[in-house]
């Protein structure tokens, strides 16, 4: 018997964010039968990239981290759970292999960026001796 599976793809963009960085992530919505892979897809405009990570959040519960990869890397791997990462597009993409009933869940990913003297004129949130400015996508 196939199993049909929903997953909402929700992304934020915290109030303290600056706009101009943008972000976003597709599908918003998917449905996969149980058993199937899925693909989905977080894109940002920011090329000071420190991490990308991606999370789930069910429903009535907090964060949870599926997978974090470094700016230097292409790909990370956990169990089901693969993560890419295309600086030059400034692309990652989760792949979930053999998606389970657990899958059911709501899918976030969120940017890191490395905070120089560049990117502090570029995002008024940034200030001179911060380190990182989170978006969440």
């Amino acid at each position: 018997m196939d199993k049909s599976l929903s997953l909402l793809i929700l992304w934020l963009q915290l109030d303290w964010v600056s706009s101009e960085q943008v972000m976003s992530q597709s599908p918003e919505a998917l449905n996969v039968r149980e058993g199937d892979s899925l693909v989905l897809n977080c894109s940002y405009a920011d090329s000071a990239l420190y991490f990308l990570q991606w999370f789930r959040q069910d429903p009535g519960k907090g964060l949870t981290s599926l997978l974090l990869i470094q700016a230097n890397q292409k790909e990370q791997t956990s169990g089901r759970i693969t993560v890419s990462l295309d600086k030059s597009s400034r692309h990652s993409a989760l792949y979930i292999a053999t998606s389970q009933h657990s899958d059911l869940t709501t899918s976030l990913c969120a940017v890191r960026h490395i905070c120089t003297e560049g990117a502090c004129s570029q995002h008024s949130n940034c200030r001179r001796g911060s380190n990182h400015v989170l978006s969440w996508c």
